[in-house]
């Protein structure tokens, strides 16, 4: 079953904050007025539940050099647990 999750406000805002150490964080849709939207990322194939697709996010943001992202779009493949991200890095 394919699932499609388009709602930021699906992630963990806090929870990965605290237990990776990465210095993207997530920002919902609320929190992003004044920051400065500095790029859109698309990550596909990645595996694992939930908490895995944010950790690999928020590892490409910083790559990126971003201090927030936000997570606009998410698609589960056909394969379970195989995840289709993309998300919108600020400064």
């Amino acid at each position: 079953m394919k699932r499609t999750f388009a709602l930021p406000s699906l992630m963990f805002s806090g929870a990965m904050a605290n237990t990776t150490a990465q210095s993207a964080e997530f920002a919902s849709a609320d929190c992003v007025t004044g920051l400065n939207e500095i790029g859109l990322i698309s990550v596909n194939n990645i595996s694992g539940n939930l908490q895995d697709v944010e950790r690999v996010v928020a590892l490409k943001a910083d790559e990126q050099g971003a201090s927030w992202y936000r997570i606009i779009q998410m698609n589960e493949e056909q394969d379970p647990d195989n995840w289709q991200v993309q998300a919108i890095l600020y400064a």
